[in-house]
This record gives C-alpha cells, structure tokens and sequence, in this order.
C-alpha cells in the first residue's frame, strides 16, 4: 500500500513537469517552452491540453493561450477539445504527440479545417546578432497557396512559404515597407505596412484564412475575403 506521503510526493512531483514561465526559472532547468495558437478557421473556441494540463482554456480563432508554459520534457500529447468539454468523457477533435528541444520555445498551433484539425509546432529562431533583426512567416492559412516576403517595390526576402510551415530571414534592423505576394509574382496578397525593426529583435508575420464567417459573407457579396495578418514578439 502506498503511503498518504508517497502520494503527495508524487503528486507533487508531476505538477512540477508542467509550469508557467515564471516558475520555470526556480524549478526547472531543462526544458522547453511554448505558446498555444488558434489557427483553424472554421473551428469554434478551443480549450487545449498538454499532457493532462489545460494550457488553453476557451481561446478564439486567431488567439494565443495567456501564458507561456514551459514542461521538463521534450515529447509531449496535444488534445484540443471544444471549449468546456470534459476532456475524460469527450473524443478530442485532435490528439497528436509532438517532439521539441530543450531550451528552445515554440508555437503550437491547432491548424487546418476542424475536420482535418493538426498540430503544428514551429520552432522559434534563436536571437540574431548584433545589429540585425530575425523576422519570420508562419503560413498556417489552409486553402492559400504558397507566399513570398517582400520589401514593397524591392527585393524578396523569403521565396514560396507554404501551409502549414514557416521561414525565417535575418536583415540589417531599421524600417521597411513590406507586403506577401503570390509566391513567384508581383501580386501583392496582403501589405504589411511600414514596419522598424530593432537590432536582435526576433518576431513572426502569422498568416491565416479568414474566419468562415468572414468567407460566407466575402462569398455572398461576390468579393474574395482578405487574409489575416499579424505580427507577434517571438518569446
């Protein structure tokens, strides 16, 4: 029979495999970190798990989990569930294992159509050197083909980043105006604007289709409805 003190220890022992950022610096000293992402278009609010921790509770399409957790180990098992569900009596709408480094961070991102729902995990890039910034695209709009990075009237910086993967390119930092193209072309799919970049500052352009609400009223007003961008602090 195992004792109440042995349980607790154990207890004890794997609530510590799974800790926010903050605990992390105290507890543990190998692992990998990571935020959770909501990219599928036609899929309703998400309450996601690693492992059997909740690290997503209820987020939108377009949205980050609130924290970044970090975990003492380098496979782990992503569940996503509709939001609220039990996750011991429901089926996951996803569950997949996946595979990151320690001391390294990532984006898990819940990607495709509901009914083809996947797992992608996008290593970070590592801090560029003095003087350049590292700026990458995460193309996770299923349905798009694949995109370029472009400095408007200029130069490419990143040639045919296809669903669901990304690429990262390092420039001297300071400002530019940029914009995705059709990969291969000049036709310009969404401009990004004028943008600055500070020297070793790391971020990601996220790409994804519009929401399916989005689409059936683009479709029923006979226009094609625009793609979703944004940038975000790699962390």
């Amino acid at each position: 029979m195992i004792s109440p003190l042995r349980i607790l220890a154990l207890t004890a022992l794997a609530g510590a495999m799974l800790l926010s950022n903050t605990g992390v610096t105290r507890a543990v000293t190998r692992s990998a970190c990571f935020r959770i992402l909501h990219a599928s278009p036609d899929a309703s609010n998400l309450d996601v798990y690693v492992n059997r921790t909740r690290v997503a509770d209820g987020i939108a399409y377009t949205q980050f989990s609130q924290r970044r957790w970090c975990i003492a180990a380098t496979i782990v098992l992503v569940r996503a569930f509709p939001a609220g569900a039990d996750p011991n009596t429901t089926a996951p709408l996803v569950s997949s294992n996946i595979t990151m480094a320690f001391s390294r961070s990532y984006v898990i991102a819940l990607a495709n159509r509901l009914q083809q729902l996947q797992v992608v995990a996008l290593e970070n890039p590592t801090t560029p050197p003095a003087g350049r910034f590292s700026l990458r695209v995460a193309h996770l709009a299923v349905d798009v083909g694949e995109v370029d990075l472009a400095v408007t009237g200029g130069a490419v910086w990143l040639f045919n980043v296809g669903f669901p993967t990304a690429q990262t390119t390092t420039q001297p930092a300071g400002a530019y105006t940029l914009e995705l193209r059709e990969a291969g072309t000049p036709t310009a799919l969404a401009a990004l604007g004028a943008l600055t970049f500070r020297s070793r500052e790391r971020k990601t352009i996220y790409v994804l289709a519009p929401s399916a609400a989005t689409t059936m009223d683009a479709t029923a007003r006979g226009i094609t409805a625009p793609l979703i961008t944004f940038i975000e602090p790699d962390r």
